[in-house]
């Protein structure tokens, strides 16, 4: 068995505390991992890096279907200007090559695992040919009668294109894109279109205060600007969050919050004790573009919530980049530890998509693809404006 070592001062296996001077060893044939330890002394055929080795990423929320629309919203002020620029942008015409070429960069920077939002197949070639393992949430949106029979149609036939493309019905899921824009009866019917798949559901929840407004008086620009029917969006008088009883119901394994900027404490209890295993997303980029706001992270992992990462969209973010998003969080939230970045990165985001028996750690046996973090700043034990990430495996 011909093997290959990679040492670095610390190496982050999210199953127990860092190995300093720690170096992994692979079955260069296999990709598996074959041993782990300190390194004591050297070793034949090991590379060592400056910086820390770590699982490879997982970016719980991407819509890699817009990679074309970099650059192409520029004046939104907020999550609602972002929404009704990207209606006037109309259906821009996919470019199968971007979507291949920010697939590529996902994977050089070290991403191995992407819970991904399709309004479409276009992408269902890119994933084909992908070296990512993807988890294909078909995003459905709708609160008339006419839309419900439409989206049915379209999740039969998303499904179908990526079958054809030999990915696995387990990674085909439905589920709704947010509390303004899904009525109770959609719900409904997205569940029942994952009868046989409840592993998880994911929610754009709480990313603009005006999806509160909704709930909550029936006001605000949702109402004033959208076509929305009402009737099919009860007044609570409760947050959006709150209001998703029906979706609390649909007896999912995880339920992955996306975004949640604008969640308060009552939201938060109300997602621990309705939610089986909830899961929260922060899209810190993203979410400063187009809100200047993040949800304070360091008040969710003291909560002793799980929080995982996700890059969005390029109609929303410069890249897809795993690395940038922890640069972000560790300038909002100084405190915020090295360990806590990593897990949040890599093992929270695989616990989310029901993937951590493949992805998330490293543990002898395992094949979840290593990545190196160069230019750590070693006397604050952190991540530096600096760092960068590359795959090993």
């Amino acid at each position: 068995m011909k093997t290959k070592s990679f040492a670095a001062q610390y190496v982050f296996t999210n199953t127990s505390k860092p190995i300093k001077n720690g170096v992994v060893t692979i079955n260069e044939e296999t990709k598996e991992i074959i041993d782990i330890k300190q390194l004591t002394k050297e070793k034949a055929n090991t590379q060592f890096f400056n910086g820390i080795i770590i699982p490879s990423f997982v970016n719980a929320h991407c819509h890699l279907e817009l990679s074309h629309l970099k650059n192409k919203v520029q004046n939104a002020q907020s999550l609602v200007d972002f929404v009704l620029e990207m209606i006037k942008l109309g259906n821009q015409p996919f470019e199968e090559d971007k979507a291949a070429l920010w697939d590529k960069i996902m994977y050089e920077e070290g991403i191995s695992l992407v819970g991904d939002i399709c309004n479409t197949a276009d992408t269902k070639n890119v994933k084909k040919n992908s070296k990512i393992s993807y988890i294909n949430f078909i995003e459905l949106i709708g609160s008339t009668k006419e839309r419900y029979l439409k989206n049915i149609a379209l999740f039969k036939n998303i499904k179908q294109q990526f079958l054809s493309c030999a990915i696995k019905p387990e990674n085909i899921i439905a589920c709704p894109h947010a509390p303004y824009t899904v009525g109770n009866q959609l719900f409904e019917i997205i569940n029942s279109l994952n009868e046989n798949n409840k592993n998880v559901i994911t929610i754009h929840n709480q990313e603009t205060i005006e999806e509160n407004l909704l709930y909550l008086c029936h006001n605000g620009r949702f109402v004033k600007e959208f076509p929305i029917n009402l009737e099919e969006f009860p007044l609570t008088k409760k947050t959006s969050l709150q209001s998703m009883d029906i979706l609390s119901k649909g007896g999912y394994k995880n339920t992955l919050l996306v975004h949640n900027i604008y969640s308060n404490n009552e939201d938060l209890t109300f997602a621990v004790k309705n939610f089986n295993n909830p899961f929260f997303a922060v899209c810190p980029r993203s979410n400063l573009r187009l809100e200047k706001k993040i949800i304070d992270v360091n008040s969710l992992i003291s909560k002793g919530l799980t929080v995982c990462i996700g890059t969005d969209s390029l109609s929303s973010n410069d890249s897809l980049s795993m690395i940038e998003e922890l640069k972000v969080l560790r300038q909002k939230f100084p405190n915020i530890t090295l360990e806590d970045l990593v897990k949040m990165s890599t093992l929270n985001g695989a616990k989310a998509l029901n993937q951590v028996s493949k992805f998330g750690t490293l543990k002898i046996g395992s094949k979840p693809g290593l990545v190196v973090i160069e230019n750590i700043d070693f006397q604050e034990f952190n991540i530096s404006k600096d760092s960068v990430s590359r795959r090993l495996v």
